[in-house]
């Protein structure tokens, strides 16, 4: 029995410490030793909030999020990870056999051969095949054939490469003792850099002059001393409050507004390329907690850059918590965005089978053109 738990070192070592008082307990059919535990417990490919935001947004029809106690569950053999990374390459524009593809390495990369056995055994078991034939190593090895077998045998072999009924022997033992099936990548996610999507359509220089065009015009009553008190405190806390909450009730003529940009000056060019560095951090940890795609980043910047006016610069400027500010003023357009991806549904275990039997393919196909002689 091998679980998937999230990428989260928390997550993780809670998990492998429970896993290792169940052995203890006896609770572990099979196993004994409670330093098995770590074997028994793989770390997933993405962390509790990102399957968690996939979840809830609901477009991967075997993936399930159970609000009661926060479980996210797959409805699939192959685990939560493969899962996931199925349906982000298809939001990344991936076509079904390439998202197949990458979503069997994803599943090889957290369950090693544990994932490989889980594969092969579910399609021999649809294929007829009884329990105790499915069971045996030597019978995997028989289903995956030679070229497969010697695939990933190679790619533990330190001397020379094997072929044919040794590579298919060997296998069996490989698979017996659950070694992980190492050197298999993927990338899931497209590679573009957040930060110079927001850069390219934020700046610091343009938050400096609306920031100070609207601190600079307030005027008058109550509305007119929040604006100076919180200007005040920045510059001085205390007495600058009180100093700047005067300024800001002046009322609306010169001296008001001449005042006002005299102070603006001292703190807002710097003050401006921190909230920059605010609302460009806050938008990496988002576009990374739903597993945004390019496209999607842009929307979101393009977004935010829209609702930065006057009044909500000064409004964040004022905030206690610039950066659950930034998260407030995102949080429903992400969820749009989550909400509008297309729908994977249908048999994704299929999908993942035929991906994992193209990646073998392609593996063996690349071993024999290596070991071809030159003309």
């Amino acid at each position: 029995m091998v679980i998937e738990v999230p990428k989260d070192d928390a997550i993780y070592d809670q998990a492998v410490k429970a896993m290792r008082e169940k052995i203890s307990n006896g609770q572990i059919e099979g196993v004994s030793d409670p330093a098995q535990a770590e074997k028994l417990v793989k770390r997933g490919n993405y962390t509790y909030q990102q399957a968690r935001n996939i979840a809830k947004a609901g477009n991967i029809d075997s993936l399930k999020f159970d609000a009661t106690n926060g479980a996210v569950t797959a409805a699939s053999a192959f685990g939560v990870s493969a899962v996931i990374a199925f349906g982000t390459c298809i939001w990344n524009g991936d076509k079904p056999d390439v998202a197949a593809k990458k979503a069997a390495l994803c599943g090889l990369r957290v369950g090693g051969t544990s994932f490989l056995v889980s594969v092969v055994s579910s399609q021999l078991l649809k294929a007829g095949l009884n329990s105790a034939m499915v069971s045996g190593t030597e019978a995997i090895a028989s289903a995956l054939g030679p070229k497969a077998c010697a695939v990933i045998v190679n790619a533990f072999r330190t001397g020379g490469n094997i072929y044919g009924a040794a590579a298919m022997k060997s296998a069996a033992k490989l698979l017996r003792g659950n070694a992980v099936v190492a050197g298999l990548t993927v990338v899931v996610l497209s590679s573009f850099d957040i930060a110079d999507i927001v850069r390219g359509r934020i700046s610091s220089g343009q938050l400096a002059k609306n920031l100070a065009s609207t601190l600079s015009s307030v005027a008058g009553g109550t509305a007119g001393w929040l604006g100076g008190a919180a200007l005040g405190s920045v510059v001085l806390p205390g007495v600058g409050t009180v100093v700047g909450g005067v300024i800001g009730s002046l009322g609306g003529g010169t001296a008001a507004g001449a005042a006002a940009k005299a102070i603006t000056g001292l703190f807002v060019k710097d003050d401006a390329e921190q909230m920059c560095l605010v609302i460009e951090e806050e938008i990496k940890i988002t576009a990374t907690n739903y597993l945004m795609n390019e496209d999607e980043v842009k929307r979101l910047v393009e977004f935010v850059n829209g609702r930065l006016d006057g009044k909500t610069l000064k409004d964040m400027f004022a905030s206690k918590d610039r950066p659950e500010f930034v998260r407030a003023l995102m949080k429903e357009e992400v969820e749009t965005i989550a909400g509008e991806r297309p729908v994977i549904d249908g048999d994704i275990d299929s999908r993942i089978v035929e991906g994992l039997a193209s990646v073998l393919d392609d593996a063996a196909e690349g071993e024999d053109h290596g070991n071809q002689s030159p003309a």
